[in-house]
C-alpha cells in the first residue's frame, strides 16, 4: 500500500508541475491597510489548527477585512463537531481525485476568488493544499519557506521544520502587516 501511495504522489506531483508551468500570473502586492480580502489555507485535521485559524479569521475581520479559510481534513469524513460555517470551509480526502487534486465546489469557489492575499499555513506541504495555493487566483501569496514551493509563492518566511502553526501565524501576520506597495 505504501508503494502504491508513493507512486500516486509522484504522479500527482509530475502532472501538477507540468500543468502549473503553463500558468502565467503577475503578483500584485497590496499593503495591509488597503487590503480588502484574505484567503487562508491550512491543514484542519486537528482541533488545535482549526481553533487557531478560527481566531485568525476573527482577528482579520476585526481589521475590517473579508477573511475566508479553507481547511483540508486528512480523513474521509469531517470530524463530528466540525462543520462549515461562515468563513470556515473544509474539504476531505473524499473530495480528491485519483491524482490528489481537490474536486469540490467549495475548493473551486475558493480558487476562483480574487483575494488580495492568500496565506498558506501549510507546514507539512500537504499536496492538496499546495495544489490549491498554486492555482489560486489570489493577487499575492505568502507561505512558510520550502524550496519546492518557490514557483508557487510570492513571499516566503523561513521557519524551522518543527514550527507550530501558532508561531507561523504570528510571523506571517507580522510580515504581512509590514508590507507596503509604495
Amino acid at each position: 500500500m505504501k508503494t502504491k501511495s508513493r507512486i500516486r504522489q509522484q504522479l500527482a506531483n509530475f502532472m501538477f508541475v507540468r500543468e502549473f508551468s503553463k500558468q502565467k500570473r503577475k503578483p500584485k502586492l497590496i499593503s495591509f491597510a488597503k487590503m480588502k480580502s484574505v484567503g487562508i489555507l491550512y491543514d484542519a485535521t486537528t482541533d488545535e489548527n482549526y481553533e487557531l485559524v478560527k481566531q485568525l479569521v476573527k482577528e482579520i475581520r476585526s481589521e475590517h477585512k473579508e477573511a475566508l479559510a479553507l481547511g483540508y481534513v486528512d480523513m474521509k469524513e469531517l470530524p463530528h463537531m466540525r462543520f462549515s460555517k461562515l468563513g470556515l470551509d473544509f474539504f476531505t480526502r473524499r473530495s480528491l481525485s485519483w491524482n490528489l487534486r481537490p474536486n469540490h465546489p467549495l475548493v473551486h469557489n475558493f480558487v476562483q476568488t480574487d483575494f488580495d492575499v492568500l496565506i498558506s499555513l501549510d507546514i507539512e506541504t500537504v499536496f492538496p493544499l499546495k495544489y490549491v495555493s498554486a492555482i489560486s487566483h489570489a493577487k499575492f501569496k505568502i507561505a512558510r519557506f520550502d524550496k519546492r514551493n518557490t514557483p508557487f509563492c510570492d513571499f516566503m518566511v523561513a521557519a524551522p521544520d518543527n514550527t507550530r502553526m501558532e508561531e507561523l501565524i504570528k510571523v506571517l501576520m507580522h510580515y504581512l502587516k509590514q508590507m507596503r506597495n509604495d
